[in-house]
């Protein structure tokens, strides 16, 4: 057998079995169900938040409204921790067990273990997804929600970019496990990068670019309610927070889902004037709208694997 594949199978064996991946399908089966709990009572369960919801959502199918307001945060959200913790552990883990080193005795070179162990990560994100990807189908029905084939079709376009999202996160996990001995130390650095890439990144981002347009934005606010006309205040605004943007992930995976889904590029751009916030049009065409985000994902989840790559090939294995 190929020894890239042999390592790629051994290492979905060891990670499907651990605690982790149950826990993180578990996290997902209540996030998601919390979600759609919430939209369908505390929502459109109101009268006067319904109909603003129905409106926003006019001309979408009931599981396109709960993909996009529900399960799509839930992936959106744990498919980070999916990737990071099944990979700062991948490498560090065969050093502190001693293990590397009899593999590597065999006729088995290191970029082929690495590539195995990378190949076989990946492979066990792609079951979780499809995991998580089924229990979305699942719920959904069970909530009463019909699912048509136009549905399942974009559901079913939006699995690749969930496997590269969670792979983004596996290759900077895997940069971790070869840079620190220490797995429990991989483990925390991990969990911190996330958090910050994914929460507090954003937030900061946020809030100093509100702070730098603040007066512009509060004139804007002001005319908006006297004109329909748009401001280029917003522009600037948008232009400098998508910027700025550009580093995190979950920015382009949520550009590229909500495309893919139907939702109009003007929303993704925070430039929306009323109306419904989704257009019907084919997925070529709305994958044609988001195809930067296609790259800038590709390059985000190339970069610290060519990184990693490099730093694996060279360190000391003592």
């Amino acid at each position: 057998m190929n020894p890239v594949l042999n390592i790629a199978l051994k290492e979905v064996y060891v990670q499907i079995k651990t605690k982790r991946f149950a826990i993180m399908v578990a996290l997902f089966v209540l996030l998601s169900l919390s979600f759609a709990y919430m939209i369908k009572n505390f929502v459109l369960g109101n009268p006067e938040i319904g109909e603003m919801y129905r409106q926003l959502y006019a001309g979408t199918s009931p599981f396109q409204m709960m993909f996009v307001s529900s399960f799509s945060g839930a992936l959106n959200n744990l498919l980070p921790f999916l990737g990071g913790l099944l990979g700062y552990d991948i490498i560090n883990r065969e050093l502190e067990q001693g293990t590397i080193k009899i593999t590597l005795s065999k006729p088995i070179y290191r970029d082929q273990f690495l590539f195995g162990k990378f190949f076989g990560s990946a492979l066990t994100i792609t079951v979780g997804v499809l995991i998580f990807y089924s229990l979305t189908l699942a719920f959904s029905l069970l909530l009463g929600i019909a699912v048509t084939w136009k549905d399942l079709s974009m559901l079913i376009a939006t699995i690749p970019f969930s496997i590269i999202y969670a792979l983004i996160f596996l290759v900077f996990g895997m940069l971790f496990s070869v840079i620190i001995k220490k797995p429990s130390t991989a483990l925390l650095v991990t969990i911190i990068f996330i958090f910050f890439l994914q929460f507090l990144y954003p937030m900061i981002v946020s809030i100093v670019t509100m702070f730098i347009y603040r007066d512009e934005l509060f004139q804007a606010a002001l005319m908006s309610n006297q004109t329909t006309m748009y401001n280029p205040a917003w522009e600037k605004y948008v232009h400098t927070l998508r910027t700025l943007m550009y580093i995190v992930p979950s920015s382009h995976y949520g550009s590229i889902v909500g495309s893919i889904f139907g939702q109009k590029i003007e929303i993704m751009n925070f430039q929306f004037f009323g109306g419904s916030m989704f257009e019907d049009r084919t997925i070529l065409e709305s994958l044609s709208l988001v195809w930067q985000n296609i790259v800038a994902l590709i390059v985000i989840l190339l970069l610290p694997f060519a990184i990693a790559y490099a730093k694996f090939m060279n360190r000391d294995l003592n």
